[in-house]
């Protein structure tokens, strides 16, 4: 509020206050010097006609008092018609005088009582202004009383009420029932008006305390609460602090004050609590306003604006403003007094205008701290604290700190483990620091990186290499790009699904769509796969197959053909086979979660012990542990002997090698185990 918002509030303590300076009437008793008469001689019945009264202190004259008669008696007390009463008092020191009127005054000297009736005018030489048709000044108790509708101004400034009393003791005035106050805005701006059940103000205590339902509007600027106390400065010339209390609610139209702070157009703003704090600064500029006891924020877009509702709830939120009055910052807190800390929670909400709250983005933490750009009103940052979570749509957050850079649209997550989870791929992503980014919704994640991406439903998608488990992808650094809808795992990665696999020092996953899922790991990769028996050997006696260990340059999953590629100074080992290549291609089963072959080539080397063989192609199937070598001449070298064929067929671990020839016959050839070495 203005200073000169404060005018009239200062008059409801000084200006009516002047009305107990009507007690100097009572030296009238004493009269010094009557022009016509002495009333006191006055027989009862008697009509005195064109008074005039003196009084006079150390040559100076005090009062004065003019009636156009007197005219006796009336309930034991004195009855003069058309008075004119006029008296000297101090307004903060400073010289001032007061003149009441009325059709007629009843006076008792002895019980120091006045009472004017009919068309009641106080003016005094500052420019105060009072009328009424009934004012009472009971003198034994203190205290002046306008019985009826009261109207008083100064100025651009005005009030009424219908009913008015002060009280000396405590130096407090009191307007009763439909108590309405104006003040005229000095630069063509719109008034500013409250509206109370009741309004009491003491000089003694600077505090004026509005009471029984108020409402203060200015513009589009609507303010209503139960009470409102107004606490002036030490020369009563200014406000110090602004008190609304019980069933708050501000309401600000477009462009406008929150209030008193210059906010940039928009649409409506709304802020409810149960008791709003305002303090000023010297000249009435805006210092702080903190809302507290279940606050809400509501912003509504303006023309042009995004259709965007957003909403702030927490226990307190406090606005902070600048030198100037501008709005600079607003904090919110789950704070509910000494030993209740992280009894509440500060909710953010940011939905389309008219979509239900789950609709939009939705923020959560204990503390709540944003920095705005006091000449635009823009955000620039915003802090989150304790126990954070956020939640879109298809994604949510969880953090112990947040940060949110506005120019940048960055929001980066750290403390307690940060996390979070994209249910629209299955996915959960853990690390140190996590950074998202509001306007591209892209993710990098910085240290200790788990993602775990999870089937989307019970068909085959969302699953790797592992099928049926979740697949969990560790890391250094992770960054996802979601225009390219890639992510890439930097710093040892390593991909886990059930008990396979991958390790690389980068691997790059592409994700298009469902099941056109593309996998590239570099660098020097090594893949283990644990490939299932096959049909019909799962009894207890059988073992399991020996995990598939493959060592390359480079590996590309390719969901969609079902397989992986491995190139690049292939290694491949099962067991007691070990194969190399160039290349080598493993085939996945429909429900990718085993392998159904391996092919190897051109050329390829497998051992097996001191045996080598050479040959165009190499398919291995792991389920039967069978290893086919293929080619125009194919060539085993054992310890002490050659075989040569098309086709060579051995399993891992058994002596019998069969062997197809150049001639289309079948040879077969058995090697004792003893001569069996490992590579």
């Amino acid at each position: 509020m203005r200073p000169r918002a404060t005018r009239l509030l200062r008059l409801l303590l000084l200006g009516v206050v002047a009305l107990v300076a009507v007690a100097v009437f009572w030296t009238l008793r004493r009269p010094s010097a009557p022009t016509e008469s002495d009333p006191s001689e006055a027989a009862e019945g008697t009509t005195i006609k064109d008074l005039a009264f003196d009084v006079f202190e150390e040559g100076e004259r005090k009062v004065q008092l003019k009636a156009r008669a007197m005219t006796g008696e009336e309930d034991g007390l004195q009855r003069f018609e058309g008075v004119e009463v006029t008296f000297p008092f101090q307004v903060q020191g400073e010289p001032s005088t007061a003149t009441i009127t009325s059709d007629e005054c009843l006076y008792d000297g002895e019980r120091e009582y006045a009472r004017f009736r009919g068309n009641v005018h106080v003016v005094t030489s500052d420019g105060f202004d009072l009328r009424t048709e009934s004012l009472d000044y009971i003198g034994d108790e203190g205290r002046v009383v306008a019985e009826e509708h009261v109207q008083f101004s100064q100025g651009r400034t005005s009030g009424s009420a219908s009913r008015a009393e002060y009280r000396e003791v405590g130096d407090r005035l009191e307007l009763k029932k439909d108590v309405r106050l104006r003040f005229e805005d000095e630069e063509g701006g719109p008034p500013t008006e409250i509206d109370a059940d009741r309004a009491q103000g003491s000089r003694e205590t600077r505090l004026i305390n509005f009471g029984g339902g108020v409402e203060v509007r200015q513009g589009q600027r609507v303010l209503r609460s139960k009470r409102l106390q107004v606490i002036l400065n030490a020369e009563l010339e200014g406000i110090e602090r602004i008190a609304a209390i019980e069933d708050v609610d501000l309401r600000i139209r477009g462009s406008g004050e929150l209030p008193g702070a210059e906010l940039p157009g928009g649409g409506t703003r709304r802020l409810r609590c149960r008791r709003l704090n305002v303090g000023l600064r010297a000249g009435g500029i805006l210092k702080h306003a903190v809302a507290s006891n279940n606050a809400s924020l509501v912003l509504l877009p303006g023309p042009g604006d995004p259709p965007e509702r957003r909403e702030l709830e927490a226990r307190q939120i406090r606005f902070v403003f600048d030198e100037e009055g501008r709005l600079s910052a607003v904090t919110a807190r789950d704070w509910g007094g000494a030993g209740k800390k992280g009894s509440g929670i500060v909710t953010l909400l940011s939905r389309p205008v008219g979509q239900p709250k789950s609709a939009g983005r939705r923020v959560e933490c204990l503390k709540f701290k944003a920095e705005l750009d006091p000449v635009s009103g823009t955000l620039q940052s915003a802090d989150f604290t304790g126990r954070v979570g956020f939640t879109e749509p298809g994604r949510k957050g969880w953090a112990e700190h947040a940060v949110y850079d506005e120019r940048a649209k960055l929001l980066q997550m750290t403390g307690g483990g940060p996390r979070i989870r994209d249910e629209a791929d299955g996915s959960e992503l853990q690390a140190e620091r996590i950074d998202l980014s509001t306007a591209t919704r892209s993710v990098v994640a910085v240290d200790s990186v788990r993602h775990e991406i999870r089937g989307r439903d019970t068909a085959n998608e969302g699953r790797m290499l592992g099928g049926s488990e979740p697949t969990i992808l560790v890391c250094q650094r992770f960054e996802y790009d979601s225009a390219k809808k890639t992510a890439i795992y930097r710093e040892n990665a390593l991909l886990r699904a059930g008990r396979d696999e991958v390790r690389a020092p980068l691997i790059v996953l592409e994700d298009p769509g469902p099941g056109q899922r593309q996998l590239h790991a570099t660098g020097g990769v090594a893949s283990f796969l644990h490939p299932r028996r096959a049909p019909g050997t799962e009894g207890e006696e059988e073992k399991a197959p020996a995990p598939v260990e493959t060592r390359s340059q480079e590996m590309v999953y390719e969901e969609t053909a079902g397989r992986v590629v491995y190139t690049g100074e292939v290694q491949i080992r099962q067991g007691d086979i070990l194969t190399l290549s160039p290349e080598a291609i493993v085939t996945l089963t429909d429900e990718r979660d085993s392998v159904v072959h391996i092919v190897a080539g051109e050329p390829v080397v497998v051992r097996q012990g001191e045996r080598r063989a050479e040959g165009r192609t190499g398919t291995y199937t792991p389920a039967n542990e069978t290893m086919v070598l293929e080619g125009d001449d194919v060539v085993l070298q054992d310890v002490d002997r050659q075989i040569r064929g098309r086709i060579l067929t051995f399993k891992v671990g058994e002596d019998r090698i069969r062997v197809d020839g150049q001639e289309e016959a079948r040879t077969e050839a058995i090697f004792r185990k003893s001569e069996l070495a490992h590579p």
